[in-house]
């Protein structure tokens, strides 16, 4: 009984540093984001939103409570993770004996094995049958804040949280690479979620820089649905036509003002 009893006591001990860990990152990017646009950096962002549609108090609540359920799935499946590591199942090194590059080599891997995972699941996501039950909660901001960067619903949550045990089955990373992963997603999450432009003009149609997510990117997906799948790089969306056609547009926009009047993107037919 007693080993029980300790069994039992670490895990809740896991859970508690995870719950800690996923809601503290959260609470960290997320109001740096939006106070950088709404207050440090304003006259700068206050020329960068991208939908003239703003978010409400009553939006950002939402936001944040769903966020918080969230951070409660992710804890339960970190949970899980501890104890495929406890198992020998899942394989994690110290940081003392990884070398830099092989810390470096391991984030890009996890970086581009969860854009294709994230571009995947959310196109599914998005099929009739499967959107009102899973993604719903997520598209109810359809004009995001930084806020909404964890505004998934219980069952999105799961699926998202997901990625990471299932690559560390097949790739090892120790843990300094799963933080840098970790907290990588969240500040991309913030920003790609916070409705004003970050990224300078040019980038989209930049052939060193193009294949970066701006922020205009996710928000069209929020505005219209249909297009615009991927999370960090627009290589998923341009290989299978899944990106919105008024994108680099929309981007020069937002980013040029001088250019003209605003443009205003169509919505697009989804791809299931």
């Amino acid at each position: 009984m007693e080993f029980f009893d300790r069994v039992a006591e670490l895990f809740a001990e896991a859970w508690l540093y995870n719950f800690t860990f996923d809601l503290g990152r959260y609470l960290v990017a997320a109001p740096i984001a939006f106070l950088l646009i709404h207050t440090l950096c304003r006259p700068f962002f206050i020329q960068r939103r991208i939908q003239a549609r703003q978010a409400g108090a009553a939006d950002i609540r939402r936001e944040l409570r769903v966020s918080v359920i969230a951070a409660l799935v992710f804890s339960t499946v970190g949970v899980a993770v501890f104890a495929g590591i406890q198992a020998g199942v899942v394989k994690a090194y110290s940081s003392a004996t990884i070398d830099p590059l092989t810390i470096a080599l391991g984030f890009v891997a996890s970086v581009i094995g969860h854009d294709a995972y994230f571009y995947w699941t959310h196109r599914a996501m998005h099929h009739p049958r499967l959107f009102r039950l899973v993604h719903r909660a997520h598209h109810r901001s359809r004009a995001p804040t930084a806020f909404a960067a964890y505004a998934f619903g219980p069952l999105e949550a799961v699926v998202q949280s997901l990625y990471l045990p299932l690559f560390l089955l097949v790739v090892p990373l120790d843990s300094v690479t799963i933080f840098l992963f970790l907290t990588h997603m969240i500040v991309r999450n913030a920003i790609g979620h916070s409705g004003h432009e970050w990224f300078p003009s040019g980038m989209v149609g930049s052939r060193w820089f193009g294949w970066i997510t701006a922020v205009t990117h996710h928000d069209l997906h929020h505005e219209h649905g249909g297009a615009n799948y991927g999370l960090y790089f627009t290589w998923w969306d341009r290989w299978m036509g899944t990106e919105h056609p008024d994108y680099r547009q929309r981007f020069d926009a937002v980013t040029q003002p001088d250019r003209g009047p605003p443009v205003i993107a169509v919505p697009v037919e989804a791809k299931s």
